[in-house]
């Protein structure tokens, strides 16, 4: 299963305007941050000024040759990679009702959240996140507990 741009709109398109407005831009993907800074001019809202948020310091040493351009293939092949990115469980519940609490509290820290019903073959309702918001998925779940 893959996370792709009509993902984040209809995402985005479900949140309330407050809901919206409290994402951290700056820590969204490429493709996350081009459907929500399209949501947030489609209902006429007011950008929130730029979050500081923490990043690790990274060190660069100046590369002695200017890189050469890269070939436009490759850059297309970038863009559909952060186009759709693959769906995982963060978490697994015995209730629907649980699950949608574990939804909303994933969507309040802005990370987008799908659940699966996956009774049927394991039991369980899947909450499924990006792969690449797993670990911050899990932490925020793991704290609410």
């Amino acid at each position: 299963m893959k996370f792709s741009a009509d993902d984040f709109k209809h995402l985005y398109a479900e949140m309330p305007d407050e809901e919206l407005r409290s994402l951290v831009r700056e820590e969204l993907t490429e493709v996350a941050r081009q459907c929500y800074d399209y949501e947030v001019k489609r209902r006429g809202l007011q950008a929130p000024p730029p979050r500081r948020t923490s990043q690790p310091v990274v060190t660069v040493e100046p590369d002695p040759e200017p890189a050469a351009p890269e070939p436009v293939e490759v850059l297309e092949e970038a863009a559909e990679q952060e186009e759709e990115e693959d769906l995982v469980p963060a978490a697994v519940f015995a209730s629907r009702g649980a699950a949608k609490a574990a939804k909303a509290l994933l969507q309040s820290a802005a990370m987008p959240a799908f659940l699966e019903d996956d009774t049927l073959a394991s039991g369980g309702f899947r909450l499924l996140v990006a792969a690449s918001y797993v670990d911050q998925a899990r932490e925020v779940l793991g704290g609410a507990q």
